[in-house]
């Protein structure tokens, strides 16, 4: 594997308090795939991205890129790899070019491979009209994209990308994953950091879910929607109780009251195709005459990780992540009515 991260911990020290930022997390990205590290402010994804960078020391276990072990006695960085962290690291009085050059002089580029190697990462990333504009002049999308551009000067094989699409514009955003699956197809291996579940979907990569510093799940995005988010139908009523009919009620995936006292029931559905009208037709009377509101949520990976994440935090234990599928429980709803 080009990247492979073996039960990685770390907890910081807050005296009295320590915080658990990884727990015994592994996991490995090879050549040319896209591996989306996903989870919300605080699952650990900077932490960890600092450590296989070789930047920060590991509590226990140890991160290889291309078999060079970047854990080594505290942090050993590696020319093999590239990182655009979640942080600015460009030169404000410098143009977008010297920022690009500087970085690749580091590489060891001179002369004219130096040139080409700058215009190539700026039109990759949109910015060959913005190469003399200074860095400070630059809007944060644009920031955003040079300083990713920072971290793939010298062509690394694995890149580590920590929440490169924080500030840019639509369009960019879509040329910047464009550019992450071009890099993978090329042989890279990518490890990308969002809580962006769209971004996920779009980059069609396997996902590893972080959350509190642990491993949830593993699995491609159709492996993780086919376990995790089945079809489901919403049945809003008034009133505190409701008498769902007997195959409704065996499907039940969730009930709850509101503030406003009307019942929301969601229910797994047994086909994708089933419509609001079919959902509708299996009430009885009374509740239909209760019923405010119907809708049909179809699977997608927002849903899956909205379940696999709040059944690990309901229950204290993580989704036991399984080869392949990343595991087959489902997860009951929360109190905020997502399904």
């Amino acid at each position: 594997m080009s990247l492979d991260v073996s039960n990685i911990s770390k907890t910081y020290d807050k005296g009295e308090s320590p915080v658990v930022a990884l727990d015994g997390v592994s996991f490995s990205v090879a050549c040319g795939e896209v591996v989306a590290l996903v989870g919300n402010n605080g699952a650990g994804k900077s932490t960890l991205m600092s450590i296989a960078a070789g930047l920060m020391a590991a509590d226990e276990g140890t991160v290889t890129v291309m078999g060079h072990e970047t854990t080594a006695n505290g942090g050993t960085p590696t020319h093999h790899l590239g990182l655009a962290p979640q942080e600015e690291a460009l030169y404000p009085t410098l143009s977008a070019r010297r920022n690009l050059a500087y970085f690749g002089s580091l590489a060891g580029l001179r002369g004219d491979p130096l040139d080409r190697r700058v215009a190539e990462v700026a039109g990759d990333l949109l910015l060959s009209e913005l190469l003399d504009r200074k860095a400070r002049e630059l809007s944060g999308g644009q920031r955003r994209r040079l300083h990713t551009g920072l971290a793939l000067m010298h062509d690394p094989e694995v890149l580590l990308l920590d929440e490169p699409t924080v500030g840019v514009d639509i369009d960019a955003r879509l040329q910047l994953l464009q550019f992450v699956r071009d890099s993978a197809e090329a042989g890279a291996a990518v490890l990308y950091s969002t809580h962006q579940m769209t971004e996920v979907e779009q980059l069609a990569s396997r996902v590893v879910v972080l959350d509190h510093g642990r491993v949830l799940a593993k699995g491609t995005v159709d492996e993780l929607v086919a376990t995790h988010s089945p079809p489901l139908g919403e049945l809003r009523f008034n009133g505190s109780t409701v008498a769902l009919p007997g195959p409704l009620s065996n499907d039940l995936d969730q009930i709850r009251t509101t503030q406003d006292d009307q019942t929301v029931a969601v229910v797994r559905l047994p086909e994708v195709s089933t419509t609001v009208a079919d959902l509708v037709d299996q009430l009885g009377d009374e509740a239909r005459g209760q019923l405010v509101s119907a809708q049909i949520h179809a699977p997608s990976f927002e849903n899956a990780y909205v379940r696999i994440t709040r059944r690990a935090n309901a229950s204290g234990t993580p989704v036991t992540p399984s080869p392949g599928t990343g595991g087959q429980a489902t997860s009951p709803g929360g109190d905020r009515g997502e399904p």
